[in-house]
């Protein structure tokens, strides 16, 4: 069992290679003013060595001790204690024969909490045990082979690392440095408190060839964490040189955090970095990304995920991910590096500065540009020269696997002056937040603009707002998080933005679509952001197989949430993995639009985008009744009223919004109007009110319906079969507030899903897979319907969630008689649903 850890040369004693740390003094009343302790010489002949005895005491006392010489084949039984490298930010003294020897405070927390109250322990760790002062003994004993010796020789070994892991993973080390709020002016003072220890292999000096890199444990006393020191080049091709140095967490120390993509899961690392003399493979993106970044005068500070956490320990991935916000917000800068350079991401990046206007239109030609002021004092519009081509080029931006990396969501919301890199080109991270509206605007708002881009671009096949749509997810969860820190008035709240937002709900399903090398991520990388999840009874874990990962996760934001609402992200796929029907599967991107958050952010500027985080719909009634449900390991078992059935299902035959929603509402008018009402649909108020109103998913009331053709918010070929257009009357009720289109909303609305009809003549929307004969229900404390299939044995499977017009602000529950606590109570006695 090999150690790997350097001598503590930077002792008190010794004094400090790096900085100067004062030795912090025990606050025990029992400490008094002790001598510095002073080894006495081995004699080598018999193979003597020291052997430490931890005195037995009662907790929170002075560590006393007492040291024994012995000869290594006649000594009494020993621990071994391994992995023993503490940050020398902080020592702590220990009592010796009543003399005073000062150790990293590792070692101190180490010995305290394996001390007995009546039992003495016999221990051996080099920290202690080897006068490393003494050169003579040092290079005899301070080395590998001795090591291994050690350990021979030992009753049993004992990881010190792993043990304090285990107190950390339970909560029980204090921080030495507590989090503090963010700063987002950017005002502290960095300091520069970096370790630099290295392996037993590597003390005399650098070998050639340079062996595999071995990492070194953290102290998780010191609430260590790692960095990467990369060193200066000159040339882009001079070999990629570095040092792992070691450093505590919100010790204000300077560095920068580096956000990308690592590649394709396949792809194996195959590019050699020098670190700390040993060689480590790292894949070609990071080789390509480092080499543009290193400075020619200066090291570099960089925390890299790849290369900061041990990526083969899995129990160090199991503690570091959670850090992973912390680090990333206590950052100087984050540096986002979206691949290599071309000739389209040149000509995007430098079309980024021509962006920043407010506002482009388009002239009476249909050439965009900002408005400027001519000499006439006449504002008139400046088109944009090659705007196709630019836009184009933009386009292919915002295609690349960056955008849609989930990690990126949490690094980029506390970041630090975030910086995009792109091959030799950089920009700020603000400039591409706007390019994306401008083009998601020219996109809603001039229909022609997609085939004039493919036109101008060859490679491009199609164009589609949704690959645009990620960038401003990025965006709106740093506009949650910064509370508008990036404007220019500085942090503000226009939007009204709510202190427990995101949900972890809504950081779910507006970052369903995003992507993942480990499926796991899908759900990891979103428990930093989420605000309403403190204390979620939930272990990340990537040991843990990936259907229990998320099947215990849907069941712990259940309980803690108060809330089923989980449940309904759940879309009855066959997916492979072995779980309920209730549990969600988040390694695949949603096939149906949501009905229980919403997952569309309004085209506005960042700084006025309200929040949308929340509940829609209140199908179950008052938010405030007590939940009434439970799990029976894969059964939940639910409170709840099957009111209706699915009598006919309807998908949407054809890809023209337009010429889909004409057919529904002929098949809606038939099944549910009279003859003579439906002799006229359009002119039968209350249900066009409903039929758009349930389009729009909304609730009756909300939408209106304006008797004219729908020339101006529909294309053409969708006016055809289209009559009508529904007019937001109430602005403040709408549930999904856009600057869109009709058909825009209705496309986004009713993705994924198809027109039911059902037994009680009501219409609604469901999943594509919905089938005649399933089950429509409402559960406790589900915000919306559930479609249910129903099973022999009595138990239903969950098939989805589901729109029914007439639910879905509690009115079923009213009619029926069941909004309130008593009738819920009176319901869960009488039994309850079992979903399996």
């Amino acid at each position: 069992m090999p150690e790997q850890q350097i001598d503590p040369q930077n002792t008190p004693e010794n004094g400090s290679l790096e900085e100067d740390i004062p030795a912090e003094r025990s606050e025990s009343e029992e400490e008094e003013e002790m001598q510095p302790l002073e080894y006495t010489q081995l004699d080598i002949t018999t193979q003597e060595m020291r052997f430490l005895t931890l005195e037995p005491a009662a907790p929170d006392t002075l560590l006393k001790c007492s040291m024994s010489i012995e000869p290594l084949e006649k000594c009494k039984p020993y621990t071994y204690i391994i992995n023993t490298r503490g940050n020398p930010i902080s020592w702590l003294g220990i009592s010796i024969d009543g003399k005073s020897k000062h150790v990293t405070r590792n070692i101190c927390e180490f010995l305290a909490h394996i001390r007995s109250r009546d039992v003495p322990q016999r221990l051996w760790f080099r920290d202690v045990c080897i006068n490393h002062q003494d050169s003579e003994e040092k290079s005899r004993y301070w080395n590998q082979e001795w090591m291994d010796t050690m350990i021979k020789h030992a009753e049993k070994v004992v990881d010190l690392s792993e043990v304090m892991a285990e107190l950390w993973d339970k909560g029980e080390l204090p921080r030495p440095f507590p989090r503090t709020a963010k700063d987002w002016s950017h005002t502290r003072q960095p300091k520069e408190t970096k370790h630099h220890p290295c392996p037993l292999q590597m003390q005399k000096g650098w070998v050639d060839p340079p062996p595999p890199h071995q990492y070194l444990p953290l102290d998780y006393v010191a609430d260590e964490f790692r960095l990467v020191v990369l060193w200066k080049a000159e040339n882009y091709d001079d070999p990629l040189r570095a040092a792992l140095a070691y450093s505590v967490m919100h010790d204000d120390v300077a560095y920068h955090c580096l956000s990308y993509t690592w590649g394709s899961s396949e792809e194996e690392p195959t590019c050699p970095i020098l670190l700390n003399g040993q060689t480590f493979m790292i894949r070609k993106n990071l080789d390509r990304c480092l080499r543009e970044l290193r400075d020619k005068v200066n090291k570099s500070n960089i925390w890299i995920d790849a290369i900061c956490i041990d990526q083969n320990n899995i129990p160090e991935r199991n503690r570091q991910i959670p850090r992973m916000l912390e680090i990333y917000e206590a950052a100087d800068v984050v540096l986002s590096w979206i691949g290599e350079g071309d000739e389209a991401s040149d000509t995007a990046i430098d079309f980024l500065d021509e962006l920043k206007s407010p506002k482009l239109q388009p002239d009476d030609n249909g050439n965009w540009g900002p408005y400027t002021v001519k000499e006439d004092d006449e504002w008139k519009i400046t088109p944009i020269p090659d705007l196709p081509q630019r836009l184009a080029a933009l386009y292919r931006l915002f295609l690349r696997p960056y955008f849609r990396r989930i990690w990126v969501i949490q690094e980029l919301a506390v970041a630090n002056l975030p910086s995009v890199y792109c091959g030799k080109k950089k920009a700020a991270w603000s400039q591409l937040d706007m390019a994306a509206y401008h083009l998601l605007d020219i996109l809603h708002r001039d229909r022609t603009m997609p085939a004039r881009m493919m036109a101008a671009d060859p490679l491009l096949k199609s164009v589609s707002d949704q690959d645009i749509w990620f960038v401003r997810k990025l965006f709106y969860f740093r506009h949650l998080r910064s509370r508008n820190a990036d404007h220019w008035l500085g942090q503000t709240n226009f939007s009204k933005l709510k202190e427990n937002s995101p949900g972890i709900l809504d950081a779910l399903i507006l970052g369903r679509d995003f992507e993942s090398t480990a499926p796991h991520d899908k759900v990891f990388a979103l428990l930093n952001l989420a605000q309403d999840i403190e204390g979620l009874d939930f272990k990340l874990d990537y040991l843990t197989s990936l259907s229990q990962t998320y099947q215990e996760f849907a069941t712990a934001v259940a309980e803690k949430t108060r809330s089923l609402d989980i449940i309904c992200a759940a879309e009855n796929s066959n997916s492979g993995l072995d779980m309920p029907t209730w549990s969600a599967d988040w390694s695949t991107p949603s096939k149906a639009s949501s009905l229980v958050r919403r997952e569309h952010i309004p085209n506005v500027y960042m700084w006025a985008v309200q929040d949308i985080s929340g509940s829609i719909y209140h199908t179950c009634g008052p938010t405030n009744l007590t939940p009434r449900f439970s799990f029976n390991n894969s059964i939940l078992e639910v409170a709840g009223l099957i009111l209706d059935s699915v009598k006919s299902v309807h998908l949407q035959e054809d890809s023209d919004t337009g010429k889909s929603i004409g057919k529904w509402m002929s098949i809606a008018a038939n099944a549910l109007l009279t003859e003579e009402e439906n002799q006229a649909p359009g002119l039968n108020m209350p249900f066009m009110e409903k039929f758009w109103s349930m389009l729009a998913g909304d609730v009756t009331g909300v939408w209106s319906v304006e008797i004219k053709p729908t020339s101006g918010s529909l294309r053409e070929e969708e006016n055809e079969n289209v009559s009508f257009r529904p007019v937001c009357v109430k602005e403040d009720e709408c549930k999904h507030r856009m600057r869109n289109t009709s058909a825009d909303v209705f496309r986004i609305v009713t993705r994924g899903r198809a027109l039911i009809i059902t037994e009680n003549g009501l219409m609604g929307l469901a999943p594509e897979n919905a089938k005649p004969g399933q089950r429509l229900g409402i559960l406790s404390k589900c915000s919306v319907p559930v479609l249910l299939g129903e099973n022999e044995d009595g138990s239903y499977t969950f098939k989805g969630s589901a729109f029914v017009q007439g639910w879905m602000e509690g009115e079923a529950l009213e009619d029926v008689g069941m909004n309130t606590e008593e009738a819920w109570e009176v319901l869960d006695e009488s039994g309850r649903l079992k979903i399996v």
